[in-house]
């Protein structure tokens, strides 16, 4: 439910929200409640959502937590991260980031991504670059107020990558330039010049900076929520990937700096949500769609994907079959589910047809040589890590200016061939491991002298390492 429309700005919308998704036998809801830094909740730092037809003091998302859960639906929580703004005119209220945060703002005070000659505006509007460790750490505050004050089921990320532009390239694209950013980067590579779009190293230090703030986020929704359930929206455009190597080379990983196949294997995210949106009709469109969901198919690595569907740009028959094809097991890979966008379109709209009075009916009552999708109210997959879990998580922060700083643990004891693992510090000396066996690890800065950390790791619980410092 995409918050551009009606769906959660009143009671009465949020009532016939539940009631639609009831009828269609759906399990689940993701409602936006983060457009572009504003808010349709009222326990958070940004300022209400700027719309007739939303009353400030009303907490959307509160009240549709509460219907949801009443009717037997999962909510969940879907905050737009990157985008903040898109109109020329800024925003009215003074607290909104762009304000206090935008392109106008000098030195470190801009947190905005940029392109290499310093234009700010994209496509797709004003986005927040995660390689500015403010921009980062404001970002994590906002996702993790909402867990701390909701009683929410998940949460869920979009727009969770850098902004795509108009330029095509093979590799690379010329978004990531915001001058703190960039600073960062020639003092963790000892370079000086600044790299060009398709720059490798400059491509894996965007990447990174998008993969961190993830990190963050999920680790530490865990540590206030163990079951909270991570998903993200996730992108799969144009041709699909013919491999696990070749996933380098296609577009979420060239264009926009998303990893999420890594996120997956990491554990980072326990659903995904590609969005296959594909119109049906297009014969070259509905081959990449077949392609991606194959790939998404044997590329889950243990956690779940939920295939989202660009309902609104086909008839209702036409995402039937789609459902059906998605269904469809390849051996023994399959997905877990389905996920529609949008509840204020679910269907091509038909210009000649009076309004549809329950656009949802299709679902569950079939469209014209296409039989239901959900006969009977879905059931909602079981994600064994969360239902009895076998891991943990450990995280941190390193003292002051530890910005790309390799982090080591390893298990204790004397038994052979116990691996160690490393990671890197983001721009705020936060780290963190997923996927800790429980046990006694010693955590360490890894640099001669510094002073190694030992914790206990127990399983679906979030272990904390403090006084972790750099040697001086």
């Amino acid at each position: 439910m995409d918050a551009f429309h009606a769906g959660i700005r009143s009671p009465k919308e949020a009532e016939d929200l539940v009631a639609a998704a009831t009828r269609a036998h759906l399990n689940t809801l993701f409602v936006q409640v983060r457009r572009r830094g504003d808010a349709l909740y009222t326990k958070g730092i940004e300022p209400p959502l700027d719309d007739p037809a939303y009353d400030p003091s009303f907490d959307a998302l509160a009240s549709i937590v509460d219907l949801g859960h009443r009717a037997g639906l999962e909510v969940h929580a879907w905050v737009n991260a990157m985008p903040v703004w898109r109109d020329e005119a800024p925003p009215r209220d003074p607290r909104h980031v762009f304000n206090l945060h935008g392109p106008s703002q000098p030195g470190e005070d801009n947190w905005f991504t940029a392109s290499p000659a310093g234009n700010h505006k994209f496509p797709v509007g004003y986005f927040l670059d995660p390689g500015h460790p403010a921009a980062a750490a404001y970002l994590a505050g906002i996702y993790l107020d909402i867990v701390r004050n909701y009683d929410i089921d998940g949460v869920h990320f979009d727009y969770i990558r850098y902004p795509e532009t108009d330029e095509r390239s093979p590799r690379g694209s010329p978004v990531g330039y915001n001058a703190v950013s960039l600073a960062r980067f020639q003092k963790v590579t000892g370079r000086h010049d600044v790299p060009a779009p398709g720059d490798e190293r400059w491509i894996a230090w965007r990447r990174e900076q998008v993969t961190n703030l993830v990190r963050r986020i999920s680790i530490e929704a865990k540590g206030v929520k163990p079951r909270i359930k991570i998903s993200a929206a996730l992108i799969p455009w144009g041709q699909p990937p013919t491999s696990e190597k070749n996933f380098a080379d296609v577009a979420p990983m060239q264009r926009v700096f998303q990893d999420w196949h890594g996120w997956l294997k990491d554990g980072l995210l326990d659903l995904g949500v590609p969005m296959n949106y594909a119109r049906e009709t297009d014969v070259r469109v509905r081959g990449w769609f077949n392609g991606w969901i194959g790939w998404e198919k044997k590329h889950e690595h243990g956690r779940q994907i939920a295939v989202g569907l660009g309902a609104y740009l086909n008839a209702p028959e036409n995402t039937l079959a789609q459902i059906a094809r998605v269904r469809k097991a390849q051996g023994k890979d399959r997905v877990y589910g389905v996920s529609f966008f949008s509840y204020a379109a679910p269907h091509l709209a038909n210009a000649t047809a009076p309004p549809d009075p329950d656009p949802l009916a299709f679902l569950s009552s079939g469209a014209t040589g296409a039989p239901a999708a959900f006969t009977r109210p879905a059931p909602i997959p079981t994600m064994p890590w969360i239902a009895s879990p076998k891991y943990g998580w450990i995280d941190g922060v390193v003292g002051p200016s530890a910005d790309r700083v390799k982090v080591t643990m390893k298990r204790t004891g004397f038994a052979l061939f116990r691996r160690a693992r490393t990671t890197w510090t983001d721009g705020n000396g936060f780290f963190g491991f997923t996927n800790v066996k429980p046990g006694r690890y010693r955590v360490r800065v890894d640099e001669r002298d510094a002073p190694p950390k030992e914790v206990d790791v127990l399983a679906a619980k979030v272990t904390a390492v403090t006084g972790l410092l750099r040697r001086r």
